[in-house]
Parts: structure tokens; C-alpha cells; sequence
């Protein structure tokens, strides 16, 4: 059996931020925490916010899309619950906001997106949070305050880390990593990185000094769990269907692309040949899976 855990270890180097993107995204966020803050000091009715980076970025599971950009939330959070209706204090931050980028920013249902130029796109959702240890709620354009505590799903990550990986050594972040890289390349709208996230977290095997097992494994459990209809709940509140976003035929689509990675995974696996299981698991990972 070809053992690739050097080349997987490479490959999730090439894939990760590297510190002048790091160093990119503490200067944008210093500089949208500013003006943020200046505009709230200014807007009657409403309390200056406070900013805690979270996601991906939190958690250490970013990679970079294919053209190396990536995607970071920085959550605006309100001491307490706004008079103005979620949408209203939505639109608040993305007047804010609006022009620090020559693309459009973006009102989303759960953030406001400010796009930059060939580097990442910034995901600002608004919440507001009581005290430090209280449930935090986030605004829903056309909709309400609704429960959702990004802290708590880092927590419950870190969890799974504790009692699963083999001496903390980070090999289920880095088959999350893994996975969101593949879906990247899928070309179609596949499952968000939350969603692969609870996956991986729920169906993760652990192999001592070998990701290419523990990938394998991984996904063939992820697999043999897909119900149908496929569902992913999100294992803290409010326990919504992380997949609810794709139709029965995406599904379908991103199912069979994740059946035709787990045979390939354990064809690269079985050959004896470096090159051969090199092949196997570029052809999903892309080029940047190498020897």
C-alpha cells in the first residue's frame, strides 16, 4: 500500500493561508472595525458594536478556492437587542461598509459581503448577544432575531478534537480541510464547509501519522450516513438543516461526486505504486496533490 501522509501534510500547506494573507485579513478587519464603529457612534439608538472574528478562520479549517481566494466572517455583535428590525440594522453596517471595496457590497439573508478585489470576501453578520455566556441571536433579512451561536459550534469542533483525534495532533481539522478543498473543485453548488464540517466531525476515523487513511475512512462513513433525503442538522441551536439550501437533484449530484471519491480513495489506497495513488487523489484534490 503507497503511504501519502507526507504528500497530504504537503498538500494541506498549499492550501492554507499563507501569514501575508493572515496579516491581509487583521488589516481589512482593523479597517471595517473602524469605520463600523465610527458609524454607530454617530447613529442615534443604537450602541457601538463589538467584533469577534469566528468560522473557518476561528476554527482553522480556511482554505484558499482555487484562484486563492477565501472566504472570512467577522461577527458584529450588539450588548443588546436593537429597537430596529434585523433587516433595518443589516442595512445599518452595509451603509457603513459600502464603500471600501470598487465591487459591490452585498446584502445577504444572514450577513453583508464586501467583496474584495482578487484577495477574500468579508461575511459580517449581525447579532446580538446579552452577556458573554448567553444566547447569542443573529438577523435574518425579511426575517427575525434568530438563535445561532457561532462560539458554541467551535466549541462543539473542539469536542470531537478531544475525544476523537489521536493526541490532539489536528488531523480532523486538516480532513475538513480536505474536504472543503474537494468540494471547491467540484464545480457546482455542493454543501457549505459548516455542513461537510458536522460531517466530518461525526464520521471522522483517525489514523496515527496517516491522513490518507483517515480521509479514506472518513469519507466512506460520511457516505454509508446519507440518508435520503440527505440532512445535515446543525448540532447546536437552532438545529437547522445545514443542507436545506440544495434541491433533491444537488444532492443527488454531490452524493455520487462523494461515492466516486471514496472508491478512488480506496483504489489509491490499494495500489502499491506512489504514482498511481498520486493520480487517484489529484484527480479529486486537484493539481496542488503532488509527490
Amino acid at each position: 500500500m503507497a503511504n501519502l501522509h507526507s504528500q497530504f501534510k504537503k498538500f494541506e500547506e498549499r492550501i492554507s493561508l499563507p501569514s501575508s494573507k493572515k496579516d491581509l485579513i487583521i488589516e481589512r478587519h482593523s479597517t471595517l472595525k473602524k469605520v463600523i464603529t465610527e458609524y454607530f457612534k454617530k447613529k442615534d439608538g443604537m450602541k457601538v458594536p463589538e467584533f469577534y472574528i469566528q468560522g473557518s478562520y476561528k476554527m482553522n479549517t480556511m482554505v484558499q478556492k482555487e484562484d486563492g481566494s477565501f472566504d472570512v466572517d467577522l461577527g458584529i455583535y450588539f450588548s443588546e437587542k436593537p429597537e430596529a428590525k434585523p433587516k433595518t440594522v443589516q442595512s445599518y453596517v452595509l451603509e457603513a461598509v459600502k464603500n471600501q471595496t470598487t465591487l459591490p457590497t452585498e446584502h445577504r439573508r444572514k450577513c453583508i459581503r464586501v467583496n474584495y478585489v482578487g484577495e477574500f470576501n468579508a461575511d459580517l453578520p449581525v447579532y446580538y448577544q446579552l452577556g458573554t455566556n448567553s444566547q447569542a441571536f443573529i438577523a435574518v433579512k425579511d426575517g427575525d432575531w434568530v438563535k445561532d451561536d457561532p462560539e458554541k459550534f467551535v466549541n462543539w469542533v473542539i469536542t470531537h478534537r478531544k475525544t476523537k483525534e489521536i493526541g490532539n495532533d489536528g488531523q480532523l481539522l486538516r480532513v475538513i480541510k480536505y474536504l472543503k478543498m474537494w468540494a471547491n473543485l467540484l464545480g457546482f453548488k455542493t454543501p457549505s464547509g459548516a455542513a461537510l464540517t458536522v460531517w466530518a466531525c461525526n464520521n471522522f476515523s483517525a489514523s496515527k501519522d496517516r491522513d490518507d487513511e483517515a480521509l479514506s475512512k472518513t469519507i466512506n462513513n460520511i457516505y454509508s450516513s446519507l440518508g435520503k433525503p440527505i440532512i445535515c442538522q446543525c448540532p447546536v441551536e437552532p438545529f437547522d438543516d445545514l443542507v436545506s439550501n440544495l434541491d433533491a437533484a444537488q444532492k443527488d449530484k454531490f452524493k455520487e461526486a462523494l461515492r466516486m471519491f471514496k472508491d478512488d480513495a480506496i483504489k489509491a489506497l490499494n495500489t502499491m505504486d506512489l504514482n498511481s495513488a498520486v493520480s487517484y487523489w489529484s484527480k479529486h484534490l486537484g493539481d496542488k496533490f503532488k509527490v
